[in-house]
């Protein structure tokens, strides 16, 4: 599927719900969360990135872990819904863009990508590890679904992409999801 009919589809799921994939009552979003949590680690994160943000549901559970949180979303009805889950944590903003164009002028000491890389095309990702590689200074934790997209990249498959510029620090494996700690190339021992 084209990324302009991606975005179109994903917009259309937003338009129609606000929580299109059962964020907020899912056992399979409770685990992953939890799991991603656990990987990120307690922090405190001084500046943390969240890439793909989406209704806001895991931000909302980052945020106590940052003392400034930024989460950006390409879709603005999932950015609207991720400013009102987001709503009570004076330092968490959310921003509406797309990655790697829109990524503010920062250098994160965590940057989460939680279910967002396998709508990207190869391109985008190659420049966001280019990104990544410049900007970010600590955990890049992305979180991918391991079963079938509807995308013409998989889960698997768009990480690798990513690991192509970064480094792997560990990668962990569950029912339907697997976690793969990065860190930019010459922080790989930070």
């Amino acid at each position: 599927m084209p990324l302009s009919e991606t975005l179109a589809h994903l917009a259309g799921l937003y338009a129609a719900s606000e929580d299109p994939w059962n964020h907020r009552s899912s056992p399979y979003e409770a685990a992953k969360y939890e799991a991603t949590l656990a990987a990120i680690g307690p922090g405190p994160f001084e500046n943390a990135l969240e890439i793909g943000c989406g209704n806001g549901e895991l931000a909302r559970r980052l945020a106590p872990r940052c003392r400034r949180l930024t989460a950006i979303e390409c879709i603005p009805a999932a950015a609207n819904a991720a400013r009102h889950s987001l709503a009570e944590f004076v330092q968490a903003k959310v921003l509406q863009g797309s990655a790697p164009a829109s990524l503010p002028e920062m250098q994160p000491d965590l940057v989460l990508l939680s279910e967002v890389l396998y709508f990207m095309t190869p391109q985008e990702i190659a420049l966001l590890g280019q990104w990544l590689n410049k900007h970010a200074a600590g955990l890049i934790v992305a979180v991918n679904w391991t079963g079938p997209t509807d995308e013409p990249l998989k889960g698997a498959e768009a990480v690798g992409l990513l690991e192509q510029a970064l480094v792997t620090k560990r990668t962990d494996c569950f029912s339907g999801f697997r976690i793969d700690v990065l860190a930019p190339v010459g922080r790989a021992c930070d």
